[in-house]
């Protein structure tokens, strides 16, 4: 099984998001590499559910030193294309 588990004490430090739909919102992460990664679709409290462009997670939520919401983020809304996971 994967961890798709951002830590629950940046969720605490840098939220809250504004939702899309209920219990869930559209962020953007920061790894400590520096690397971002938009439309990151959480689901509360700290669950990855889908990451737009990408069939699995591409990054390590362990690696996760930052979340904001950018303004794309919040325009932006999810469709049929995007794989959705839930273990």
């Amino acid at each position: 099984m994967r961890n798709t588990k951002i830590p629950i004490d940046l969720i605490k430090r840098d939220g809250p998001f504004a939702e899309f739909k209920q219990d869930a919102a559209l962020v953007t992460v920061e790894l400590l590499s520096g690397i971002e990664f938009s439309g990151v679709l959480l689901l509360y409290p700290n669950t990855i559910i889908a990451v737009e462009d990408y069939s699995e997670l591409p990054f390590n939520p362990e690696h996760v030193i930052r979340i904001h919401q950018s303004s794309a983020d919040l325009i932006n809304r999810s469709s049929s294309d995007w794989v959705f996971w839930n273990d």
